[in-house]
Formats: C-alpha cells, sequence, structure tokens
C-alpha cells in the first residue's frame, strides 16, 4: 500500500485529465527511497511510483537518477554508492517482471561516482551493476566532488568503460 506524502491533502485539490492519454510517456527523473523522514514522504517505493505512473497518463518507463538513499553502511567510502545503484536495479527488477504493472520502473538508471577520485573512479563504475541488459546507464557527480557527468559508454566488460 502506498504511503501518503506529506501534501498529498494539498495536491489532491487539482486533478487533471491527461491531454493524450494514449502518448507513451517516459518519465525521465525520479528517485526511490525508503526510512528518510526529512523528505516530503518517509518512503517512496514501487506502490508509490505505481500510482502516479497509474494516474491516467501512458507512462510505459521511467529513468532513476540517484538521490543519496540505500548506500551502503560499510565498506571502502568511494564505493558506498555502489548500494543505491543495487537496490534501484532490484527495484528494476521487480517491474520488469510485470506484477507491479505495466510501466517499467528505473527502465535506466543514473547513479553515482565521486569523479574527484581520479583514476581510482574506475573501480566505484566497475562495481556498479551493469551489463547490456542491466539498466545502470550513467553516473551523476557525487554531492561531495566531482563538476561533471561520467557515463558508461561500453558494455563488452568492467574494463571498457569509460569515463568522460
Amino acid at each position: 500500500m502506498a504511503t501518503p506524502s506529506k501534501n498529498h491533502d494539498w495536491l489532491a485539490q487539482t486533478v487533471e485529465a491527461p491531454l493524450d492519454p494514449a502518448l507513451p510517456i517516459c518519465d525521465p527523473h525520479h528517485h526511490l527511497w525508503d526510512q528518510l523522514t526529512t523528505r516530503i514522504a518517509p518512503r517512496y517505493l514501487m506502490d508509490e511510483i505505481q500510482e502516479d505512473v497509474g494516474a491516467g497518463h501512458n507512462v510505459v518507463s521511467t529513468v532513476f537518477i540517484e538521490c543519496g538513499a540505500m548506500f551502503k553502511s560499510d565498506g571502502p567510502e568511494p564505493l558506498r554508492p555502489v548500494g543505491e545503484t543495487e537496490f534501484v536495479n532490484g527495484i528494476a527488477a521487480m517491474s520488469a517482471s510485470g506484477l507491479y504493472g505495466k510501466t517499467r520502473v528505473a527502465a535506466g538508471i543514473v547513479g553515482t561516482a565521486n569523479l574527484r577520485l581520479g583514476d581510482a573512479v574506475g573501480a566505484v563504475l566497475d562495481a556498479q551493476p551493469g551489463t547490456p541488459t542491466s539498466p545502470c546507464r550513467a553516473i551523476a557527480p557525487s554531492r561531495d566532488g566531482g563538476c561533471c557527468c561520467a557515463t558508461i559508454s561500453a558494455w563488452a566488460s568492467p574494463s571498457s568503460r569509460r569515463a568522460s
């Protein structure tokens, strides 16, 4: 069951019908999290996003953008953000099962890495889940470093990934 956000009643005051309910849409930017009481809602997971994408538009897929949720609590500091990508990869697998509706949630994933690591960022990129069939597609600069985006441009092997 979806957890209502703190502004649920306010949002419910205005309901707009979709202009073209048959138009296929990819939601290009959303987040997923749990147990973050500082957010407008303490959780936003499969139930909540399914409620949103099922509100009348034909949302066929979504792209998750990193939000600092589910980092690993231990291990080398630079690798902790990999936990978020692993978490979202699990949500993407749940969605791909078809059991949660037609929308492919997290069909694409933008994870994070500290680009100030220099060449050492390669280990973080190599640790990110990503193969030709899994959805990790890009790395955004981390909140604590970096000044540009790195994209995973090749999928043949982890060592073929390049930051650009």
